[in-house]
This record gives structure tokens, sequence and C-alpha cells, in this order.
């Protein structure tokens, strides 16, 4: 790849499709050099997601069944398993033990664990992991449910314990970190504690907010700044690191984007 069509940045959990203008973002992100894993919230949205994206060479199409939506959509659960044979890529999906969600927590359980075991039927899958007030669970989930050779999860936006996150380490967990969690002590605590070689960058566009507005997939390039910042290593390195844990992650979905 010449380096006017090099890859600048990636985002490793965004909703393209929540955007208001899904194929214009995808035309931006080609713009601005931003390879994206496009999450999806339901199965029956995957379709439209896929199609939207057919055409990028830079914007991946991931199915999903979000948590905070297992109660409305649980009987979409045998078709998640069903196109979860089809496509490389997952998310997003997980656990969410907040107390909005929590008397649906068995049914989250049976639909996270149903896909887990899924993605490792098929192998050389990538999943993006939604583990808000669950890290625990989504770990042993993980653990028993995945070998690390035949899939590979991405824990987004963690917010466990440094002790969990080791765990989850151990099993050959990356993490996709954004902007807000710099805003916290704790948040830049857990990003910390993260080895350079699990790094990965993310926006969870729309939903989390650079300068008091959505996020959009090219913020991940000033990640840089604050990354370097906290590691105490230039600019220049850290991105070369992110981008080199980035393609990797996509090749072993079978998805080459650095030639």
């Amino acid at each position: 790849m010449t380096d006017e069509n090099r890859i600048r940045s990636f985002d490793f959990h965004c909703h393209v499709d929540l955007d208001s203008n899904p194929p214009d973002l995808i035309q931006k992100c080609e713009k601005y050099q931003v390879a994206v894993l496009a999450v999806t919230t339901t199965p029956k949205a995957w379709p439209q997601n896929l199609e939207w994206t057919r055409r990028s060479r830079y914007v991946h199409a991931a199915v999903g069944l979000h948590p905070e939506l297992v109660g409305e959509r649980f009987s979409e659960i045998e078709l998640l398993e069903q196109r979860i044979a089809d496509t490389h890529l997952v998310g997003e999906i997980g656990l969410d033990g907040g107390s909005k969600y929590r008397s649906l927590y068995a049914k989250q359980k049976e639909v996270f664990e149903r896909a887990l075991v899924a993605a490792n039927k098929h192998g050389d899958r990538v999943i993006s992991i939604h583990s808000r007030k669950a890290a625990r669970d989504v770990i042993r989930a993980i653990e028993k449910h995945t070998d690390p050779t035949r899939v590979l999860c991405v824990l987004h936006w963690f917010s466990g314990s440094i002790a969990e996150l080791r765990d989850a380490l151990q099993l050959g967990c990356y993490f996709s970190v954004n902007s807000s969690m710099f805003t916290s002590k704790g948040g830049t605590k857990l990003i910390e504690s993260i080895p350079l070689d699990r790094l990965l960058t993310e926006t969870d566009s729309p939903f989390a907010k650079v300068k008091g507005k959505p996020s959009v997939p090219w913020n991940t390039v000033e990640l840089m700044v604050p990354i370097s910042e906290l590691f105490g290593l230039p600019s220049n390195e850290i991105s070369e690191t992110i981008w080199r844990n980035s393609t990797n992650v996509f090749q072993f979905a079978g998805i080459e984007i650095s030639s």
C-alpha cells in the first residue's frame, strides 16, 4: 500500500448504521483513510449494513445482538447464530449488568454464550464485546466457550477492574479504547494497564463525544496524542504499534487491509 493509500487510523467499534447518513459516513472513512469495524445491534440490521459496506475498502460490517436489546430481540437468537456462519466479524454482543437491564440478564447470557459457541465453531472470528458492569461474567464466558486460536475477542470501552483486565489478557483478549475513557482517572488507569501489543482504538460513534459533539471514525487519529503522552512514547511509534495490532486483528478474520 502506497503512502497516499495507507490507512491512517482504525476504529474497532463504530455504529455506522446509527449515523444520520451511513453511506456518506462510509465515503468519508474512505476519504480520511480510516479502517472501521461497523458493529450492528440486531442480526436483522446486518444485511443492510453489509450492503452499505460491500464496496468499501475500509469499512467492514459485523453482525451482533446488543445486550440492551435482548428483551425485545431475543427471538433473533437463531438468526444471529446463522449469520455468524456468514461473516468473520461479530459485534456488538456481550452482557450489561446495569440495573436497567438486570432483569434480562439470564437471556443476555444465553444470547452471548450461544454467539460465542457459534463463533468458536466456525473459527477465524473477531468479536467486539460489551461488558459494562459485567466484566467478570463476560471473561468467564470467553474462557468457557472460546479457544483463542479460533476466536479473537476485543473488549470494547472496558470498565472492569485491573484484575479483570489482566484475566482477559491471559485469554488473548484485545482492548479498544476511545477518547471518553481519558476523561476519568479510572479509565486512564485502565488504558495504562493494557500492554501496547493488545491496544486498539475505537470511537463508539455516535455515542462517545469529542469536544461536545458525537464522535466520528477519523477522531481515532487524534487519539494518538493522549496515548503517546500516557505511555511516554513518540506519537509516530504509537501509531505504528496501533497499525500493526489492528492489521493483525483484521488478518485473524481473513481481512487483508494492508496491501
